[in-house]
């Protein structure tokens, strides 16, 4: 039997992993905001409960979780132009996220005593705004079923990293200080030596003049290397002073990005435990701006992973994650910003994605971190009854969960003990018959032996790593299938579906079944699968794959996809982006499919259809999509009942049995 499923998974540093799926991040647009306070208040409505994980769908509208919701009091606006660009790939076809923000220019710090700043001017301070950065997804890989690539992270760097982007905004003029000390006349060598000050006054001008060079000029940042001025920042980290420890994390945060060197540099100086420690200190929004930015930044290399994973995970978990999404009184963090939230949980879908020689542990380790799952599909289910689908830090948590779906029934058998093992055969030991291959004479598949699985029972509240293949999951992956917008979002819940359904077992089967026969699946897949968008169109159609391999689900899907399929295939290649993959799933699927049930075959059938197999067939250019349209005409004729109606649209044997037909029908023979 041909094996054309696949898991999907988003992959951060490269977005690489085994063939399932996971989501990353791509590079895009550019983000502006205006001033904000550095400790603004935010409203919220109390959402506590059993980890507030399956109450999320009953929040009070006046929740204000996300940037998308502006209910939080602050002067903090922003406005977010995406710039349309095709996500970049990595080697095993998982998109990168958006990440890696670079801070704009830096506020001037308090002024320094004309006497000892030397080479400097007197002018007027500045506020100026702060980019932020996000992140993505894409799949990959080929095994018996399609599971779908991790989620892309949300960096991009050479063959493993995250897309770093940001811009910055420009400087407002500001009065509320007469005097301050103007940077132009700075060079970058006096202000590392001005980070080693004893006055805390030089120490922040220095950062700051380092933060702004580092955003307008790329080759400062390996200046700044070699001057010696990462380590006096990353102890500047622990500085009583908050202006100063902020000053310098912001400048940190310019000088990793895109530059991994100086990713390594802050790690060798203890940089990641510098950050944590500060971060779990409530008392600035704007340190936690950068911190959390500077975090996201380091997670696209991969060398840093697992530190991160070791650090990182439960601190932004603990002190960003959870008080941001279960807000109660007795949080450790009561107002924690929507951009920090973002940030971290950009951080941690990098994270999500690790180097495939320790994704497995590191996968395992965000699936077992105590409350991040719970506060990730609360937030998630949250966003959708407030009408918020498209929130961008619903799409961070939708690529988290689509990569910790990766692998999920091998890595973590445990979430699927409730399958018990007398419900794998049906009565009389009979197994499912195989789908897509001939009986021993040759002829259609014989459905008389398919069967259902019974669905097991689910826990009504599920907790942890339950969540992952729970129906709840499946059912809020579904509702934002039918209701956003964002390509990254709908690429990862696809993925996350595929990876449920991605094996030959019955755990795939019991996901399949309930996925159509329970939650009407096939109606949010269906227009997905005729997307312009090349790459969510792969994503949906790798599900149908593997949803059209559960045997009781074949004459349902038939009916209501197969026309679809067949307007696809009958469409040509550009239709499909010239998609190798694409066009050799949906060939494979609709052969299942019109195996399945002749009946409705006949109905759909054309000459066009015929046409453009044939042409396919014979175009080497594709491969995969060759031989799957090859093998499709071969069935159609092989298939009795389908014999006249091909006469009668004035074809011969021929153009469905000849030499090239035939050589891949007998080289699927000797694999099966």
């Amino acid at each position: 039997m041909i094996s054309y499923y696949r898991q999907t998974f988003i992959y951060i540093s490269c977005y690489q992993e085994c063939p399932q799926s996971l989501s990353m991040f791509a590079e895009f647009g550019s983000f502006k905001f205006s001033p904000s306070k550095a400790n603004g208040t935010f409203s919220r409505s109390n959402s506590s409960g059993k980890g507030a994980s399956n109450k999320a769908v009953n929040v009070q509208k006046s929740r204000s979780l996300s940037v998308g919701r502006k209910h939080f009091t602050s002067s903090s606006q922003w406005e977010q132009e995406m710039h349309s660009k095709i996500w970049p790939q990595s080697p095993n076809g998982l998109k990168p996220s958006r990440s890696d923000p670079a801070l704009g220019l830096a506020p001037v710090p308090a002024p320094v005593p004309q006497q000892r700043a030397k080479g400097l001017r007197i002018a007027e301070s500045q506020n100026p705004n702060i980019s932020i950065t996000s992140g993505n997804s894409f799949m990959v890989s080929s095994q018996s079923r399609i599971f779908q690539p991790p989620s892309v992270q949300s960096h991009h760097e050479t063959k493993t990293s995250l897309t770093e982007v940001t811009k910055a905004t420009k400087t407002e003029q500001q009065s509320e200080v007469d005097a301050t000390v103007s940077m132009a006349d700075m060079t970058l060598k006096e202000a590392v030596e001005f980070l080693a000050s004893p006055e805390e006054n030089y120490q922040q001008c220095g950062a700051s003049f380092i933060q702004h060079t580092t955003f307008k000029e790329d080759h400062s940042k390996q200046e700044v290397l070699k001057l010696g001025g990462i380590p006096p920042l990353v102890a500047l980290l622990s500085s009583s002073n908050p202006a100063v420890s902020q000053s310098a994390s912001a400048a940190l945060r310019n000088l990793v990005f895109r530059d991994q060197a100086n990713k390594l540099e802050v790690q060798a100086c203890g940089g990641i435990d510098a950050a944590l420690q500060l971060l779990k200190e409530p008392d600035s929004t704007e340190t936690q701006k950068q911190l959390t930015g500077l975090l996201w930044n380091l997670s696209s290399a991969d060398k840093l992973k697992g530190e991160l994973i070791d650090l990182a995970l439960p601190v932004l978990t603990k002190s960003v994650v959870v008080p941001f999404t279960c807000w109660s009184e007795s949080s450790v963090n009561h107002n924690i910003h929507p951009d920090v939230f973002y940030s971290a949980t950009g951080c941690l879908r990098n994270l999500s994605c690790a180097h495939p020689s320790t994704a497995k542990e590191e996968r395992q380790a965000m699936r077992v971190c105590p409350g991040l799952i719970n506060s990730i599909m609360s937030y998630v289910q949250s966003c959708i009854a407030e009408d918020n689908p498209d929130d961008k830090s619903v799409e961070n948590c939708v690529c988290i969960l689509h990569n910790l779906t990766f692998q999920l029934e091998k890595e973590a058998p445990q979430c699927f003990s409730k399958f018990s093992s007398s419900t794998e055969q049906p009565s009389g030991g009979q197994k499912s018959p195989t789908i897509g291959c001939f009986s021993p004479k040759g002829s259609k598949i014989n459905r008389e032996d398919s069967f259902s699985y019974p669905v097991p029972a689910e826990e009504s509240e599920p907790e942890g790593m339950s969540w992952l293949c729970h129906s709840k999951a499946m059912q809020m992956y579904l509702s934002l299938l039918g209701s956003a917008q964002k390509e990254a979002t709908l690429e990862a819940c696809c993925g996350a579906l595929q990876n449920l359904t991605a094996n030959k077992g019955l755990v795939s089967s019991v996901m399949s079944q309930t996925l159509v026969q329970k939650l009407g699946a096939l109606g949010y897949v269906s227009p997905l699968i005729q997307s312009p968008k090349p790459s969510l169109q792969k994503s949906a159609m790798s599900l149908v794959g593997n949803l059209s391999r559960t045997a009781s689900l074949q004459s349902t899907m038939a009916k209501q996809l197969l026309p679809d399929l067949v307007t696809l295939l009958s469409s040509g290649s550009k239709n499909m982006g010239n998609n190798d993959d694409l066009m050799a799933t949906t060939a494979h699927t609709a052969r299942s499919l019109l195996l399945a049930d002749p009946e409705i075959g006949k109905k759909v059938v054309t000459t066009d259809l015929v046409t453009s197999l044939c042409d396919l067939s014979e175009n080497g250019s594709f491969p995969k999509a060759s031989k799957a349209a090859s093998l499709l005409l071969y069935s159609l004729w092989n298939e009795r009942s389908m014999q006249g109606l091909l006469k009668k649209l004035g074809m011969n044997k021929s153009v469905f049995v000849n030499e090239t037909t035939t050589a891949v029908h007998k080289s699927v023979q000797v694999v099966d």
